[in-house]
């Protein structure tokens, strides 16, 4: 989902029954957590991304070039 908002990442988690509402995660952590919650690769904005699946939903998002320290 390139582009999604926080909001929108929490609402998915909350109906994963994940605390997507806890502020003191990244938005990285909840997509990794919903990730997780699917039985998918925790993949999101890893090095791993370079092998991602064709179908995943982050895919956009995941592989936009980010400074490595930002990861």
């Amino acid at each position: 989902m390139p582009g999604t908002s926080i909001v929108q990442i929490q609402k998915i988690a909350n109906t994963l029954g994940l605390n997507g509402g806890n502020f003191d995660k990244s938005r990285t952590q909840v997509i990794r957590e919903i990730q997780m919650a699917r039985d998918e690769d925790p993949c999101f904005g890893t090095d791993m991304r370079h092998d991602c699946a064709e179908m995943c939903e982050w895919r956009r998002e995941c592989r936009k070039p980010v400074a490595a320290w930002l990861r």
